[in-house]
């Protein structure tokens, strides 16, 4: 797997979630309550989608819902691909569970451009 595939996958599904823990230098109180207020709403959004969508219906790995998008195409990190990638793919993996998952990669077995993509989600 290409590194910058991997650092890329780990800033997506990783950091994200840690970035939000600490208030920054110079943020007021009040900025950082509506971001606080602001950050519970998308999560909700989120938890919202797979419940209501992708748990019935799984989305399609990547190789699969654009084939014609190598997997170090800068389609994936701007834009629709990056979206697919962390609002629809990624969040089916960080909700399901582990015989949801285990189903969804014998359904749907890496393309060999894609080697490493489950267990990067996975981390």
């Amino acid at each position: 797997m290409n590194i910058y595939r991997i650092l890329f996958l780990n800033l997506i599904f990783v950091s994200v979630a840690t970035m939000a823990n600490d208030k920054p230098e110079g943020t007021t109180d009040e900025q950082w309550n509506k971001y606080l207020e602001h950050k519970s709403s998308w999560d909700n959004m989120l938890k919202d989608r797979y419940h209501n969508e992708l748990k019935h219906v799984p989305p399609k790995p990547p190789w699969i819902k654009y084939p014609n998008r190598h997997s170090t195409d800068i389609f994936w990190r701007m834009g629709n691909g990056e979206d697919y990638l962390a609002g629809y793919f990624g969040l089916y993996f960080k909700y399901s569970s582990k015989a949801e998952i285990d189903a969804y990669k014998l359904k749907y077995p890496e393309h060999k451009d894609w080697l490493g993509t489950y267990e990067s989600i996975e981390n």
